[in-house]
């Protein structure tokens, strides 16, 4: 618990950092209407936001952070991360990045020890979904539409 608890302050503090350092970008006149430190704003927000979950998460139930943490070598669990990222690489452009990056969501709930449940579902598809519409069609960056062309 006192791992996540100092990894997530820390995330936090980089956070900070990286918001305060997006922030200073000079802004050209050919910038867009999001500019240059749009993008690492949202991730800075994103990694604030992640890091407040993970904070959270590890003082509320500290007995299944402690379980989870330990029922994995620390290598075999990088690996697994690993090849799930691979695997939705190599995907994404056949079945498309909403579909690649739900199944990336519902495959890493379920290796971090959570049940695959119609809510855990739920999530990873309203995450696929979130995803497309925030970088699609908000922002403008194209990803691959594969299947769904």
């Amino acid at each position: 618990m006192r791992r996540e608890i100092v990894f997530g302050g820390a995330t936090l503090v980089l956070s900070a950092v990286y918001y305060w350092l997006a922030d200073r970008l000079p802004v050209s006149q050919l910038s867009d209407a999001i500019g240059p430190e749009g993008l690492p704003k949202i991730y800075a927000l994103a990694l604030a936001a992640l890091s407040f979950i993970l904070i959270i998460g590890a003082v509320a139930d500290r007995r299944r952070a402690a379980q989870a943490s330990e029922s994995r070598a620390p290598l075999s669990r990088v690996a697994g991360v690993l090849l799930m990222g691979v695997a939705y690489i190599v995907l994404a452009p056949w079945i498309g990045y909403p579909v690649a990056i739900a199944a990336l969501i519902a495959a890493t709930t379920y290796y971090q020890g959570g049940a695959f449940t119609r809510e855990a579902a739920l999530v990873a598809v309203s995450g696929g979904v979130l995803f497309w519409l925030l970088f699609v069609v908000l922002m403008g960056i194209e990803q691959p539409a594969g299947i769904w062309r």
